[in-house]
């Protein structure tokens, strides 16, 4: 046998017996700061629970829509849908993007109006 072969037995032993994969470990130096943060972000937002808004008739949640479109205001929907757990969907905020017979279109996002809880206006900042 040649020095050559001992190495070779002995590398092949090493990473057969002896050798620990870090796994996810020595990748963590790759992720920049702002993805991480992202992440975090999104895992809070994930696991918020929605609290419960006062419920509102359908006529006055269709009235505080037209007006807030008309006038340009956002406003905040709160859904009667829950998601497995039994929580409130997460409320949507935004801009009306136009109304349909069946519901309104808020930031491109169509929510029925049966499915309407609450609606509030957004306060302005000045």
């Amino acid at each position: 046998m040649t020095d050559n072969d001992d190495f070779t037995t002995i590398i092949n032993r090493y990473f057969q017996n002896d050798y620990r994969e870090r796994g996810k470990i020595k990748w963590n130096g790759y992720f920049l700061s702002d993805h991480t943060s992202s992440l975090t972000k999104e895992g809070i937002q994930r696991n918020a629970i929605t609290k419960k808004l006062p419920a509102i008739s359908l006529n006055d949640a269709q009235d505080i829509l037209r007006h807030a479109s008309a006038n340009y205001h956002a406003v905040t929907v709160q859904q009667n849908i829950k998601d497995n757990e039994g929580n409130l969907i997460p409320n949507v905020t935004g801009l009306i993007n136009g109304f349909s017979e069946l519901g309104v279109y808020i930031d491109h996002q169509f929510i029925a109006f049966e499915d309407i809880r609450t609606v509030v206006r957004k306060k302005e900042s000045n």
